[in-house]
C-alpha cells in the first residue's frame, strides 16, 4: 500500500502522463481507502481543469516566460509542486491583471461577477470530506443559501452517516452547528442495475425549530460504483417563496454498490460463498446464512442484486394463473413482490429458491424483518422517501 505523499504525486502526474498499470493501481487502492486524499485528488483535478481553461489575453511576455519557467521547475521535480507552483503564478495573475484578463469570474470586460457559486465567494468556503460505509462526498467548495443565510459546514464538527438501505437505496445525512442553529442535509439515492442517483435532497430551512425542505429530481446520476464529478446548484422550494440553493464546487460524489453491509443495519455481512444448508432447507431461517440478510424485505430486482454481489445465484418462483401455477425464472418480472409461501430453500442445484407474486395477489404479503435480528436507527429523522 502506497503512502499519501507518493499518492498524491501519482495522481498529479496522471493528470498529464499515463501512469504504470501497477502504479495505477496502487493509486486506485489507496484512493478507495482514503478521503483526504480523495479530497485533495478532486481539488488538484478541479484547479487544474481552470487553469488549463483560462483565457489569458494579452499577458506581458515576462509574465508568461515566468510561468514557463515555473512549470519546467516543477516538471523536472515533482508533480504536485508544479501543479502548486503554477496555481500560485495563476492566482497572483489574477491578482495583478484582474480576473478579467484571465476570463476568469464572469464576461471578460463586462464587470459582471457572474452567477453566484461557491468558488466565486471570497471568503473562501470550506473543503468538505465526507465519508460512510457506502456513500463518498468530496468538494471543493460547498454552501447552502436558505431565509438570508449561507451555510458552509466550515467546523470539525459535521456528524455524517448513511442508511445503507439496499444496494440502490442508502443515505448521507450531514448535521452540524452553524449561524445559531443544528443544520442539516440529507441526500436520498436510489438506482437500478446499471447506474446510481439522487432522487432527494432535504435541507433544514435555517430555523431555531424549522423544517425540511426538499428538491426531488434526478441528481448526480453515474454508472453504478462511479464517481460523479463536476459543479452543482440545486434549487430547493421553499413554501415561503423565497428560494434556497444548495451548491457544490468541484464536487466528486461515489455511491457505492453494496459491499458486505447488512441492509437496514450498517453491519457488516462475512463472505458467504456457497450457501451449506442441505437441499430442501431455509437458509433465511432462524440460524440460516442468510437469516439477518434482509433479503426478502427487498424489491426483487434489489435481492437479485445484492445476492450477486455475495456470489449466491437465485431461482424465482414465479406464481402465475391465479396463484396456482409456479413458473421458475432466472430474472424477477417487474414490479413482483418476494412472498414467504414456506419454501424460500436451497435448490438441487446449490441455488436459492425464492418465491414471487404479483403486488395484486392474496399472497402478497410483505415479510417482517426478523424479531432476533440487529434493525436499524428507528429514530431516524425524516423517514426515508415513499418508494
Amino acid at each position: 500500500m502506497i503512502d499519501h505523499e507518493t499518492a498524491r504525486r501519482s495522481f498529479a502526474t496522471s493528470l498529464d502522463f499515463s501512469l504504470e498499470p501497477t502504479e495505477g493501481e496502487a493509486l486506485d487502492a489507496h484512493l478507495a481507502g482514503c478521503p483526504s486524499c480523495r479530497a485533495f485528488a478532486a481539488s488538484l483535478r478541479s484547479d487544474a481543469t481552470i487553469i488549463r481553461d483560462l483565457e489569458t489575453g494579452p499577458v506581458p511576455v515576462a509574465v508568461r516566460a515566468n510561468i514557463a519557467i515555473a512549470a519546467e521547475h516543477g516538471r523536472r521535480s515533482n508533480p504536485v509542486g508544479r501543479w502548486v507552483g503554477i496555481a500560485v503564478l495563476a492566482a497572483l495573475l489574477l491578482g495583478v491583471l484582474g480576473a478579467g484578463a484571465l476570463g476568469v469570474g464572469g464576461r471578460a470586460g463586462t464587470g459582471d461577477p457572474g452567477p453566484s457559486s461557491p468558488a466565486a465567494d471570497p471568503a473562501g468556503p470550506a473543503q468538505i470530506a465526507w465519508d460512510t460505509k457506502v456513500v463518498s462526498l468530496s468538494a471543493r467548495a460547498f454552501e447552502i443559501d436558505v431565509r438570508g443565510k449561507t451555510f458552509r459546514a466550515a467546523t470539525p464538527t459535521v456528524d455524517v452517516t448513511s442508511d445503507p438501505g439496499t444496494p440502490t437505496y442508502r443515505t448521507l445525512e450531514a448535521t452540524w452547528k452553524e449561524n445559531g442553529v443544528a443544520m442539516r442535509m440529507n441526500i436520498y439515492f436510489a438506482g437500478d442495475s446499471s447506474a446510481t442517483w439522487a432522487e432527494e435532497i432535504r435541507i433544514s430551512d435555517g430555523e431555531d425549530a424549522g423544517g425540511w425542505l426538499t428538491a426531488r429530481g434526478i441528481f448526480f446520476k453515474a454508472p453504478l460504483g462511479a464517481a460523479w464529478t463536476g459543479d452543482a446548484d440545486i434549487t430547493v422550494a421553499d413554501p415561503n417563496g423565497q428560494p434556497a440553493h444548495v451548491r457544490f464546487a468541484g464536487l466528486t460524489l461515489v455511491n457505492r454498490p453494496i459491499d458486505g453491509v447488512k441492509p437496514g443495519t450498517g453491519i457488516g455481512l462475512p463472505p458467504v460463498g456457497p450457501i451449506k444448508a442441505e437441499v430442501g432447507s431455509g437458509p433465511f431461517d432462524t440460524g440460516g446464512q442468510l437469516h439477518c440478510s434482509g433479503i426478502l424485505q427487498m424489491a426483487p430486482r434489489e435481492a437479485q442484486l445484492t445476492l450477486r454481489k455475495m456470489g449466491l445465484k437465485v431461482t424465482w418462483r414465479y406464481y402465475t394463473r391465479n396463484d396456482t401455477y409456479i413458473e421458475a425464472r432466472d430474472e424477477p418480472p417487474a414490479g413482483t413482490v418476494i412472498i414467504d409461501d414456506g419454501t424460500n430453500v436451497v435448490g438441487s442445484a446449490g441455488q436459492l429458491l425464492i418465491a414471487l407474486v404479483d403486488p395484486t395477489s392474496p399472497l402478497a404479503k410483505p415479510i417482517s424483518f426478523p424479531a432476533d435480528c440487529p434493525q436499524a436507527d428507528p429514530n431516524m429523522t425524516p423517514p426515508p422517501p415513499k418508494r
